[in-house]
């Protein structure tokens, strides 16, 4: 071959791989892009949540007015005459108050405990494909520099970071983003039924419901493309079945 036509070949050569590989992360970084924003929003409103249900986990203070009405009975049946004094060997207010608290502190109910498990949980799912996502972000934006022109040095580079990309599955990680999500929302629905379910059962049974159809929905469009060849239905979920 002459100079001219392998300077052809590897323009040609340079110009495949620039278009597969810029095509593969652009797709990627769209990808993350719109699983930040879901992330984010998933997040804002878990943690109003989490707010209101962290409490359920402390024990209740103690009640003043029971305190004084625990001193006011220990007085009076305490009380010893001896003329001309009367004395009192119940406890101070202060004691008494200390009294009711020990004696009324109690562990939180289970519900509360595994609501805060499934809630928290979530959270942490969903703030760890968040974290993930600015990660494999930063390895693209790695991935796409000094990669300008059409020389055969460059041609090289552009291969071997795609192979670099491959060798350390950098796109079953991206795959993994929208799991972490689907696991996230399902824990914050289980978290959901508990917590209604203690509240009034008419509308936990609603909500159960919906959140089983969303499941069965889930389910579904994952385990079909198992069965069936020309199912549409591909998703990182799916391809793990």
């Amino acid at each position: 071959y002459t100079a001219e036509e392998k300077a052809e070949a590897w323009s040609g050569t340079t110009e495949v791989v620039k278009a597969y590989s810029d095509k593969m992360v652009q797709r990627m970084n769209k990808e993350i892009d719109t699983l930040l924003i879901y992330a984010g929003l998933f997040s804002v409103i878990l943690t109003a949540f989490n707010v209101q249900s962290y409490p359920l986990l402390q024990p209740t203070p103690p009640n003043p007015t029971l305190a004084a009405l625990f001193q006011i009975s220990a007085q009076l049946s305490s009380f010893s005459i001896n003329p001309p004094f009367v004395n009192s060997t119940a406890p101070t207010f202060l004691q008494a108050l200390a009294g009711v608290s020990t004696r009324s502190a109690s562990p939180p109910p289970a519900w509360a405990v595994w609501l805060n498990v499934f809630w928290f949980s979530s959270l942490i799912c969903s703030l760890a494909a968040a974290s993930i996502s600015i990660t494999v972000k930063q390895w693209l934006n790695h991935y796409a520099l000094r990669l300008s022109g059409a020389s055969r040095d460059v041609a090289r580079l552009r291969q071997f970071r795609l192979n670099r990309l491959r060798r350390w599955h950098v796109e079953s990680i991206v795959a993994v983003l929208p799991v972490l999500l689907q696991l996230a929302l399902g824990l914050f629905s289980a978290g959901l039924l508990v917590l209604l379910w203690n509240l009034h059962q008419t509308v936990a049974v609603v909500v159960a419901c919906l959140v089983g159809v969303l499941f069965v929905f889930t389910m579904a469009t994952s385990v079909l493309p198992a069965f069936c060849a020309d199912c549409s239905y591909i998703s990182p979920q799916a391809i793990a079945v």
